[in-house]
């Protein structure tokens, strides 16, 4: 745990400092500091079953404005959808309207705990997805948001005894929430 919380700190103070030394005065600058919480829905897919539910994220983000329609997003999350994980994305964001934005990107997870679909099922502690999404502002202070999360990696393969299966167990999710600029 000691060690997750340093990795996120770490993660965390490089984005300020590389953030930081493009600005003196960062609300000139278009820099934007904020939490986001919200639901999450998944699934796994797999070849033979398709397992969802539900959960919840929350994080912090920080948003640095390149022009007046695009900005560059990095963000920690906890996302809680059948297992604990941190996700680490950078979002490519581009205004389409004075409210809406539309963004994408990759995203690296590290899961805390294993998630098993069988009982010989085994876990990656790091993944790859892609996230798209979009935001409306609904002012300069609060938004609403969807995003959709696509896993590229086998994060959770199954195994049935010594063999592994042709289970896919991409971890796919759809987030619905909110959040506030400081």
């Amino acid at each position: 745990m000691k060690k997750i919380i340093s990795i996120t700190a770490l993660v965390l103070f490089t984005m300020s400092t590389l953030i930081a030394q493009d600005s003196t005065d960062v609300k000139n600058k278009g820099f934007n500091f904020g939490v986001r919480i919200g639901y999450s829905a998944y699934s796994f897919n797999t070849n033979n079953r398709a397992p969802y539910g539900s959960g919840y994220y929350g994080g912090l983000f920080f948003e640095k404005r390149l022009s007046e329609k695009w900005a560059l997003q990095f963000e920690t999350n906890f996302n809680y959808t059948g297992s604990s994980t941190l996700q680490f994305p950078i979002l490519l964001k581009y205004k389409i309207s004075g409210k809406f934005e539309i963004f994408g990107g990759p995203q690296l997870d590290y899961s805390f705990e294993q998630t098993t679909m069988s009982i010989e099922s085994r876990n990656k502690r790091f993944g790859a997805s892609l996230v798209i999404g979009a935001q409306y502002n609904i002012n300069s202070k609060w938004f609403v948001e969807a995003r959709y999360i696509y896993g590229l990696t086998d994060q959770f393969p199954v195994y049935e005894g010594a063999n592994p299966t042709s289970a896919f167990t991409k971890k796919n999710s759809f987030n619905f929430g909110v959040g506030y600029k400081f």
